[in-house]
């Protein structure tokens, strides 16, 4: 089968980027041939209107029309899935597609059909306004993007114009990566039966089976951002003196100012294999994201090192974790609570043992590559018989 495969890139690689690859290797590798399309935010520098370039370009892109022209004449796609198309690709696309008969597949990463910014978060706290009434509007009113009344005004124009015209509409079947995200998108209006719920998956990298007592600190990866939890990372590092605490990622400016405690360290961004060996040092790993995520790699990396793992009880994480089998599940901002099972998990080796093994079972019993492949197959062969 020829598939096609689009993604507009961000200014900073991330969790999309490592699920197309993903998907362009998984789909190859299974005898598919698979062009990939991607342009990159980064474009827009040399746009002579800069990013205010990205408004028009998010709406509607000649260019990449003119690019999908020739794909559909010499590669001869049978369907496109989709990933992100802003704010070079545009959605402008998806009924073109439908018109030349390729049809289409959405993975719905996060919330961008409804909020401009994606996340349903800002200022600190959960956001649904952009779903409710006035829609887009809300963000320019909060000023979502960074507190900026042109960059807000930007995304607002966007997703408001984009919606008016319906290009979603045109597409086939969409794919969340959750229930939690499938119930948010079918309670805004979207057909359940056009969502079918696939998680990530990722190909595993040879694992060290570190035992119990060489894992000596407690971990937390990812963006370090506010709604990542960084800050209530750091918090229970105060909170538990005693204890080393270990964090993956690139240092951004949003902790210059937070005094950081002595018994926390910085491991910096970490390439795959350092960041597996990494997560199979970790007694266990934190995952406080405070947002409605969508289905976070890095659990499932986590997983696959036998790394047990406490996560909040928010959006999809307690569909992932279930609590006191692989790991933890506790209220958001529940100090106590979370200092509780971290002692437990450090100083009881039966129990550590035991999520450990969980963890690493429900990775290999629910998130394999295979699993998601015949997944995939699955949605991609029942609408392509339509």
């Amino acid at each position: 089968m020829n598939i096609l495969i689009i993604h507009n890139k961000y200014s900073q690689k991330g969790g999309e980027e490592a699920v197309v690859a993903f998907q362009q290797q998984l789909l190859e590798k299974n005898g598919h041939a698979v062009y990939l399309y991607t342009r990159d935010y980064n474009e827009m520098k040399s746009w002579w209107l800069g990013r205010i370039g990205g408004v028009f370009s998010a709406i509607y892109n000649p260019r990449s029309i003119k690019d999908l022209k020739g794909m559909i004449n010499s590669f001869q796609p049978e369907i496109a899935i989709l990933h992100n198309l802003y704010p070079v690709i545009s959605p402008t696309i998806i009924p073109f597609l439908k018109k030349n008969n390729v049809r289409t597949i959405q993975i719905l990463h996060n919330y961008r059909l409804f909020c401009p910014i994606g996340t349903f978060y800002t200022k600190g706290f959960i956001c649904e306004k952009c779903a409710g009434s006035r829609r887009e509007w809300n963000c320019l009113l909060n000023r979502c993007n960074n507190g900026s009344f042109f960059q807000s005004m930007s995304y607002t124009l966007r997703n408001l114009i984009v919606r008016r015209l319906n290009y979603f509409k045109s597409v086939e079947h969409f794919i969340a990566l959750s229930y939690f995200q499938k119930s948010k998108f079918v309670l805004n209006g979207f057909d359940e039966f056009k969502i079918s719920v696939i998680p990530n998956s990722f190909f595993p990298y040879p694992v060290n089976d570190v035992d119990f007592e060489k894992r000596d600190y407690i971990g937390f990866a990812g963006r370090l951002t506010q709604e990542k939890g960084i800050f209530d990372f750091i918090q229970l590092a105060r909170l538990m003196p005693n204890y080393q605490f270990k964090v993956a990622g690139r240092q951004t400016e949003v902790l210059d100012a937070e005094p950081i405690p002595q018994n926390l360290k910085f491991a910096g961004f970490l390439n795959s294999t350092e960041l597996i060996d990494f997560y199979s040092h970790s007694k266990v790993l934190i995952f406080p994201s405070l947002w409605y995520e969508g289905f976070p790699m890095t659990l499932l990396e986590a997983f696959s090192c036998k790394t047990p793992l406490i996560v909040y009880n928010l959006s999809v994480m307690p569909e992932i974790v279930e609590d006191s089998k692989e790991g933890f599940v506790v209220e958001v901002g529940d100090f106590p609570k979370m200092i509780e099972k971290v002692e437990l998990l450090s100083i009881d080796k039966q129990v550590w043992t035991l999520t450990s093994e969980n963890a690493q079972q429900k990775y290999l019993t629910k998130y394999t590559v295979q699993s998601y492949y015949l997944q995939l197959m699955s949605v991609i062969n029942s609408k392509t018989q339509n």
